[in-house]
């Protein structure tokens, strides 16, 4: 039996070209949507908990053993434990204005009619596309299944620090415990940059039992070459590190990537740690998406995109959405690097 969560957007709070619907027209294969614009409307991203009777952590198609776990309300419709929920298809987005391109996976519960057609809501493999833009769907096919399988841990989530780990201030280096705002931290892009918010969750052990894909990832010492880090550095699960040189720009075409931390799991010298009380996670946010020194590796600061606001206690959110309002807009601005996926990622460390 296997647990895990993921994030995804209900569909309520998108919009599609044409007047044409998300759900299916035969047997859910997403063909009808190629051609067409779907526009997210909002970050109401919300958590779903799934249980896996076959021990797998893949979100797939035609998975009978996929059920929720727990009885659990998705987009304002609340669903009984142990509903069977699947990925009926997936298809890629094209931001015409940046060119990047984003895979989505369909949710499909299946206590609707037709089971087979409808979706409920999307989920983002590696990342978030933005709200607000006109995205064109390029291309869709049945959902994952066998070889093109999903992982959980592939599907976008918020990203983090832990408490001990030195980040580089001006005047020296500082816990991340202990940086507040105001306090001026060394980017690779812009020199100083002053921290305009700190937050924090903490997860209990049994949350970290039950949800194993949030707990954190450890690099050991030198990883990533001499000093790269200084000693072990360990975050959260989506939390990014910059990958640079020629095995970059050969698989990704960009002299200098980001990638998740839990994408670089050897279980070696990146490891998944397996904690025995809980783990609190820290954010630091910048006017922009920044690049900073941790330990002597260079990792991304708070990307305020939707699943890393869905991540954070009530609180917390509205504290960073009244500092910044651009992000109830969906105005958050770019990333410091483009994004890795799994597969580039694999591929770079294969021959690293």
């Amino acid at each position: 039996m296997a647990n895990y969560s993921f994030w995804a957007l209900g569909e309520t709070h998108v919009s599609v070209s044409g007047g044409v619907s998300l759900d299916g027209i035969t047997q859910g294969d997403g063909s009808h949507l190629v051609g067409e614009t779907i526009t997210l409307n909002s970050n109401a991203w919300e958590q779903i908990f799934v249980r896996d009777r076959n021990s797998d952590t893949n979100f797939d198609d035609n998975d009978g053993n996929q059920r929720l776990d727990g009885t659990q309300t998705f987009d304002g419709t609340t669903y009984s434990n142990r509903t069977r929920i699947e990925a009926e298809y997936e298809f890629v987005l094209l931001d015409p204005n940046t060119g990047l391109t984003y895979r989505v996976l369909s949710v499909n519960f299946n206590n609707s009619s037709p089971t087979y057609g409808t979706v409920e809501g999307l989920a983002f493999v590696d990342e978030f596309p933005p709200v607000g833009v006109a995205l064109t769907v390029i291309s869709a096919q049945e959902g994952p299944s066998g070889g093109a399988s999903v992982d959980q841990s592939d599907i976008a989530a918020p990203p983090c620090f832990t408490p001990g780990t030195m980040i580089r201030v001006q005047g020296g280096q500082k816990p991340v415990e202990d940086i507040q705002v105001g306090d001026k931290v060394k980017t690779l892009d812009h020199g100083f940059q002053t921290v305009r918010w700190v937050g924090q969750v903490t997860l209990r052990g049994v949350q970290l039992i039950a949800n194993p894909e949030f707990r954190p990832v450890q690099i050991q010492k030198n990883a990533f070459g001499a000093g790269r880090p200084c000693r072990a550095l360990t975050v959260s699960p989506q939390h990014r590190v910059l990958l640079d040189g020629w095995r970059a720009e050969l698989f990704c075409g960009e002299p200098q990537v980001l990638a998740a931390a839990v994408h670089l799991v050897n279980d070696s010298s990146v490891r998944v740690v397996r904690p025995d009380g809980p783990v609190t996670y820290i954010h630091l946010q910048f006017d922009q998406h920044e690049i900073v020194d941790s330990e002597g590796l260079f990792t991304e600061s708070l990307f305020a995109g939707p699943g890393a606001l869905q991540g954070l206690p009530d609180e917390s959110r509205a504290e960073l959405m009244a500092l910044f309002p651009g992000i109830a807009r969906g105005d958050i601005g770019a990333m410091a690097r483009p994004v890795a996926r799994r597969q580039e990622v694999q591929a770079i460390q294969l021959i690293g």
